[in-house]
């Protein structure tokens, strides 16, 4: 997957980090708490069943947010982005088809700030932090402790937070054709 980088935005990108990484140290039911937001639906009944699936399947992850949010299907990746006020333009009419027709969902393009999270997550959760990340990817620093060069959400985006100018790195993690 290849997203342009004239699309990206550090800012928004370090929100995102930050917001996961807070969920992430929260107690378990505080974090499922504002996780609810990713049940919602408009058939009655359907969203008391819906939290509790997501409760379950969130209590399963142990605060592993990476493994979390790769689960959920994009439309409900994006209920959470705008929970935390990250919001595209194109959001809305993919939730409006989404909501008319469950198919759409599962044929269409997501939108892009969408698709740039899904992608730097399902790199976090599929690359460890070492000096060679990948054939392109080459890291100056790493972190001490061996433990947290594991890759995960939570290790990548301490790291990312860490860094003074992560934008060169996130551009290179965004446009990673996996």
């Amino acid at each position: 997957m290849n997203i342009n980088f004239d699309e990206l935005n550090v800012d928004q990108i370090l929100h995102f980090i930050r917001s996961y990484r807070r969920l992430e140290q929260m107690h378990l039911e505080d974090g499922f708490a504002e996780l609810a937001c990713v049940a919602k639906s408009d058939q009655a009944g359907e969203e008391k069943r819906l939290r509790q699936h997501f409760r379950n399947h969130w209590y399963s992850k142990e605060r592993g947010f990476g493994r979390f949010y790769l689960n959920l299907p994009h439309y409900r990746q994006l209920y959470l982005l705008h929970q935390w006020d990250l919001v595209h333009y194109e959001d809305a009419t993919y939730l409006w088809e989404c909501e008319r027709d469950g198919r759409f969902a599962l044929m269409a393009e997501v939108p892009p700030l969408a698709k740039q999270f899904h992608q730097l997550i399902l790199f976090f959760e599929n690359h460890g932090i070492n000096k060679q990340v990948t054939a392109t990817i080459v890291l100056d620093s790493l972190p001490i402790e061996s433990d947290l060069q594991f890759g995960n959400s939570a290790n990548w985006g301490d790291y990312i937070l860490l860094l003074d100018h992560p934008e060169g790195l996130l551009k290179q993690i965004i446009q990673h054709k996996s």
